[in-house]
């Protein structure tokens, strides 16, 4: 048994906040642990799903041989290691990410490149070694890298477009802001997308960036009234209750390198590194 513990940031249900912070984890057997008082809320066992605050300090043991499985390797070299992530496990952020949990277990360094959002899907890249990663962001910075995405939405879709805005960080309330027009402390964005498939009031895109920003996607579609499913932050609340979905339908499905001739990394251009719709059945 592990003992892990945590800090409440928020009013919520037991159960919740720990299935939130510990996503590696399924809910039943978190919802087992309670059952069994193997939580203790500010000290004191608990057994019923109570209403905690923010700044209680929650204990939970659990057996780590019930860890689910939230990411693979989808490809390895001498230089890179690609990720096919699921919903529920960070990047390198939180308690439990990729970064942190392959070093342990691996016993190696490996340096996140760019990042998917938690509750994204699909593809990461990762360097082996710390000249990799300085080729690889300024391939990214020189937009070098492509990278293409699955989205599920609702709203104002056409069957193609490019669009142009702002994007600034709301570093307060852990948002970004999107501005059609040049604004103090934004950056310019492009995000291009294609309808695939619809159905009823759903449709699903195929949405392109390069470089990207934070939560680039999610914020620009809904700045022009597309709204990812299941997106809690930005999306449509009426759409997700609907679809019974709390976490946003996107996934990171292709990345595509363009880089300079003179890289030690151009082997990459001639590789195909993609993966299939995780949304597609949806539309059958």
């Amino acid at each position: 048994m592990k003992k892990y513990e945590i800090c409440v940031e928020k009013s919520d249900r037991i159960l919740k906040v720990i299935s939130y912070f510990l996503p590696e984890y399924s809910y039943s057997q978190i919802e087992k642990c309670l059952r069994q008082k193997d939580i203790k809320l500010n000290g004191e066992r608990v057994k019923d799903n109570v209403v905690v605050n923010k700044n209680d300090k929650i204990e939970i043991y659990l057996n780590e041989n019930y860890k689910k499985n939230k990411y693979e390797v989808f490809y390895e070299d001498e230089n890179i290691i690609i990720f096919n992530k699921q919903s529920g496990i960070e990047v390198c952020d939180g308690i439990y990410n990729i970064k942190n949990d392959y070093e342990t277990k691996n016993n190696v360094l490996i340096y996140p490149v760019h990042r998917l959002d938690r509750n994204t899907l699909g593809l990461v890249v990762f360097a082996k070694k710390l000249s990799v990663l300085d080729e690889l962001k300024s391939a990214f910075l020189n937009h070098d890298v492509e990278k293409f995405y699955y989205a599920v939405v609702c709203g104002n879709v056409e069957s193609e477009k490019v669009l142009n805005s702002y994007l600034k960080k709301d570093e307060k309330n852990c948002i970004v802001k999107i501005f059609d027009n040049k604004t103090n402390g934004a950056v310019k964005i492009k995000t291009e997308y294609s309808l695939i498939d619809k159905k009823d009031d759903i449709y699903l895109l195929k949405v392109k960036i390069k470089a990207g920003k934070t939560h680039q996607i999610r914020a620009h579609l809904a700045h022009f009234k597309i709204y990812i499913v299941g997106d809690e932050k930005y999306g449509n609340y009426e759409i997700n209750k609907k679809y019974k979905k709390k976490t946003q339908m996107l996934q990171a499905y292709k990345i595509v390198f363009k880089l300079n001739s003179s890289s030690f990394l151009k082997y990459l251009n001639d590789k195909k590194f993609e993966i299939k719709c995780e949304f597609i059945n949806l539309f059958k």
